[in-house]
């Protein structure tokens, strides 16, 4: 699993309604606010993730077996 990070600062003296608006519309892009952390008294940052989605692949264990048997690496002792 991956994620991509990001992060946001805030000054608090503009209040919460910028702060929860703004976290609203990262979350609808699939942010996930994961900290804040007060900085100099009057900012807030907050650390956002999301996770990058890597397709993967179900392995056919049975397809395998089937592709070594049948190699030539198999046939010549390699």
């Amino acid at each position: 699993m991956k994620w991509e990070n990001h992060f946001l600062v805030f000054d608090i003296s503009k209040g919460p309604k910028v702060i929860i608006e703004s976290l609203d519309t990262y979350g609808q892009e699939g942010w996930e606010c994961s900290t804040m952390v007060t900085v100099a008294g009057t900012n807030l940052v907050a650390f956002l993730k999301r996770r990058i989605d890597v397709e993967e692949v179900p392995k056919d264990e049975k397809a395998e077996k089937l592709a070594k048997m049948w190699s030539s690496e198999n046939k010549s002792g390699k």
